[in-house]
């Protein structure tokens, strides 16, 4: 063996002189290892840091050869239900959280069994190092008894996105018992766990004793709480705690950004280490142990003791008796209500439970549709890991991204504008610190930065990629559309008038004072970017950046026409339909960027994403020839939600063989089961739970089988079926005031009118020239064909022409092999 490490290590000799001893090459062994092992370990706490390196891309094959946990096996027949015999575990035993199920409301999150709960605006530590703040759990409650009584249990593990629920049910031959963990959904400052015990089979006078555990961990760094306070309460023994974060995001006082150093109140019940039962009783027993956490004090103790006195009183907030089961039925009927308001329906089992696990992530995510026991707090966004997931040097730290609009956003904003509306308002609340962003860098308007957490400023670890920070700018304008989407979606004025305008006013204002003139022409260009492949980390003329900035400015024009202001400077529209579109014209692509060369690899969906979710008419010729183009070249072990673009972008083709993979691509190496967890890149790398990947999943399934484009002024949808489903139905779409449901199978489309909007008389038209008015309680059916959905009162306002006058042809590629090379 010392003769083989002699002969690999001989070239190293030149480090000691080349008179090297053994001894000394197992030294230098040894720190090659530390090295390697020092290069992975920083690279798996930074590794979903939005970029890549090559050492990057080394170490990530590494993780993931030995990152293969065993796949746990989903025994529902409900595509509501995620069920299976046994966790995932880590290799010493322990319960790996990372593939565990969470639960959450839009105000705490937990995953199951873990150690943390997290709050939606709950962030600690400086700028780059601001990250969720670690509440230390008091829900993560196993149940467990003696040897002799567990030898004869088994247990199913239970996932219900219907209910919003999880549950885990112990089975013996004399009872069963069953935990039920959720974040309620009316008391929402809560997250509840109730233990039910119920007696079967024959009678015995044994004492069953179980024995309660609570995975708190140690305490938090995030949050200085003082010791626990005894809380006299009239149910029972519990418990407050009270602190503050240990650091706020900003060093400095920053005018109009908040910065306080924010509180925390958690009120809990007190937990005993065992509870005994007589198996002789003829009724079951209940146990409830709350936990209630806000920035106020009395806001966290009101919703605590409120849910008490359900507990005491059996009745639930209307006043209707229940029994001990009273909270969890408040809270499982507003589950049904929020499933009923919106969601997507296929017959065939896995693809369902894809879908309804993507919707319940996110959905739990977001705060509640309806009336809560107290006013909801500003909602601060969702993150790529959900709120579930946030941790200092993990799932992005519980910032916010491109992803919330660009990929979470337009699924939701279909079925839910109401939570669209609160997507929006975090980024209006943090006006301010966008505000400054850009004056800081001498520009107009509102600059939002690539990463945000509570007060809005940039908060993107330049220790990680300084490039992300300052050049990926493509976000304002990401920001802007998804705004443009929710009127298009609602023409709600009232938010229009009160902030939309201006909202999007600003950010047209940054993108004009951002683009510079082109020498030698009248065309304009902004230089100096990253584009949405984070490969290309400085460059200029980024496709999709400028499409971005164009329709910002010329769709701020089209709301101040909307809403009777004044109309912007006229230099305005001549950047905005000046600005250069790179076309390379003897291949009829678009390169990324003005400097690209064909055959580069680039991390993921980019300039595709004009043909969608922008909708850029870039002509059919030009939109295929772009998507062969970048599916060659686009890194495999890219973020998941890149293919469901491919998928959409070749089902406007009908190329429909090509999209079926894609389609597939899309979840299969994403998803680790049994409780549907993504993760961002191949099974197991990167952030969890992704519900980034998730929005692009459910686009794929909305935008691209379901066809539907949603467009400044009409609606439009053409329908395919994907593989393997015979009917699909998007229960309760919303478009301009108007509920319906819109089922499709390989013959027909049926759209059931569940409601009107008396302010907006909507028609369909389908490809062959047939209208039908949308009446309350209307059955519309008609062969499966394309068609829209507009309203007869349209605004007087001319739409925005999504295009640019100015077009850079760039010279054709070096080969394939020279573009490797250069990359």
């Amino acid at each position: 063996m010392a003769r083989q490490t002699v002969r690999i290590l001989r070239p190293f000799w030149f480090l000691t002189g080349g008179r090297m001893k053994v001894r000394k090459l197992w030294i230098l062994l040894v720190a090659v290892c530390l090295i390697l092992c020092f290069l992975l370990t920083s690279y798996i706490s930074t590794q979903n840091t939005k970029t890549d390196s090559n050492i990057g891309d080394f170490l990530r094959n590494i993780v993931k050869k030995q990152n293969k946990a065993k796949e746990i096996k989903d025994v529902s027949l409900k595509s509501t239900t995620f069920e299976a015999h046994e966790l995932p575990l880590l290799a010493n035993g322990e319960i790996d959280t990372r593939y565990m199920a969470s639960v959450g409301n839009g105000h705490v999150a937990t995953v199951i069994y873990s150690n943390t709960t997290y709050v939606n605006g709950l962030y600690s530590g400086q700028e780059g190092f601001s990250h969720r703040a670690r509440v230390p759990s008091k829900n993560a409650i196993r149940v467990h008894f003696d040897p002799f009584v567990e030898k004869d249990i088994s247990r199913h593990f239970i996932l219900n996105t219907e209910q919003g629920v999880w549950r885990e049910i112990i089975n013996h031959k004399h009872f069963v018992v069953i935990v039920n963990i959720y974040a309620h959904q009316y008391y929402n400052r809560l997250l509840v766990t109730q233990i039910e015990f119920m007696r079967i089979g024959r009678k015995t006078d044994e004492i069953i004793e179980m024995r309660l555990e609570n995975n708190e961990g140690g305490p938090s760094r995030d949050i200085k709480f003082a010791d626990p306070e005894l809380y006299n309460h009239q149910y029972g023994k519990a418990w407050k705690l009270s602190g503050q974060i240990a650091q706020t995001e900003l060093s400095g006082k920053e005018s109009g950004i908040p910065n306080q150093k924010t509180a925390v109140y958690v009120f809990y019940s007190d937990l005993p280490s065992k509870l005994e039962v007589n198996t002789d009783s003829t009724h079951s027993h209940m146990w409830t142990f709350i936990t209630s956490i806000d920035q106020d004090e009395q806001v966290a103790k009101k919703d605590f003791d409120d849910a008490t006195a359900v507990l005491i009183t059996g009745a639930d907030q209307k006043g209707r008796v229940s029994g001990p089961r009273a909270l969890f039925d408040s809270h499982m009927q507003m589950w049904e209500k929020r499933w009923h308001d919106g969601g997507i329906e296929v017959d065939d089992l896995a693809l369902g439970k894809y879908i309804y696990g993507s919707m319940y992530y996110i959905l739990s995510s977001l705060p509640s549709l309806y009336p809560t026991n107290q006013p909801k707090n500003q909602f601060f966004g969702l993150s790529p890991g959900s709120l579930a997931n946030g941790a200092n040097a993990s799932d992005y730290m519980g910032h916010n991204f491109w992803d919330t609009e660009t990929w979470m956003y337009p699924p939701i904003l279909m079925f839910y504008p109401e939570h669209a509306k609160d997507i929006l308002s975090y980024r209006w609340h943090g006006r301010e610190a966008a505000r400054k962003r850009a004056k800081a860098n001498g520009h107009f308007g509102t600059r939002y930065p690539w990463e945000s957490a509570y007060t809005g400023a940039e908060v993107t670890p330049g220790r990680i990629c300084m490039a992300c920070r300052e050049n990926q700018i493509h976000i304002t304008s990401d920001i802007a559309f998804a705004a443009r989407q929710y009127f298009s979606a609602t023409r709600d004025m009232k938010w229009l008038n009160e902030w939309g305008r201006e909202f999007i006013y600003d950010m047209a204002d940054f993108w004009q004072s951002r683009v510079t003139p082109r020498k030698g022409t009248d065309a304009w260009e902004i230089k100096g970017v990253m584009c949405p492949d984070e490969y290309a980390r400085n460059v200029s003329n980024s496709f999709y950046t400028n499409i971005g900035a164009s329709q910002t400015i010329s769709y701020a024009k089209y709301l101040q026409c909307v809403a009777g202001a004044a109309p912007p400077p006229d230099d305005w529209m001549k950047k905005a339909t000046g600005l250069v579109e790179v076309i390379d014209t003897s291949q009829n692509y678009h390169p990324e960027h003005e400097h690209y060369i064909r055959g580069t690899t680039v991390k993921q969906a980019d300039v595709i994403l004009a043909g969608f979710p922008l909708m850029w008419n870039v002509g059919q010729d030009v939109r295929k020839n772009d998507l062969d183009v970048y599916e060659q070249v686009t890194d495999p072990l890219g973020p998941a939600m890149t293919w469901g673009m491919f998928a959409i972008g070749h089902i406007e083709l009908r190329q429909y063989n090509k999209a079926a993979d894609l389609f597939k691509r899309s979840y299969s190496r994403y998803v680790r089961e049994p409780y549907k967890i993504w993760t961002e890149v191949v099974k197991g790398m990167g952030a969890v739970n992704f519900i980034t990947g998730m929005g692009g999943f459910l686009q794929a399934i909305i935008f691209g089988y379901g066809g539907i484009r949603l467009r400044v002024d009409e609606l439009t949808f053409d329908p395919v079926l994907p593989p393997n489903v015979n009917t699909l139905n998007f229960k309760n779409l919303k478009y301009l005031g108007s509920v319906f449901d819109f089922f499709f199978d390989q013959y027909k489309i049926s759209i059931k009118v569940e409601r009107v909007d008396p302010n907006h008389a909507i028609k369909l038209q389908t490809e062959d020239g047939n209208k039908y008015a949308f009446v309350q309680g209307q059955l519309i059916e008609f062969d499966r064909t394309s068609g829209r959905i507009f309203s007869e009162s349209k605004l007087t306002c001319d739409p925005p022409v999504d295009r640019m006058d100015q077009r850079v042809a760039v010279r054709s590629l070096p080969t394939n092999r020279a573009a490797r090379k250069n990359t």
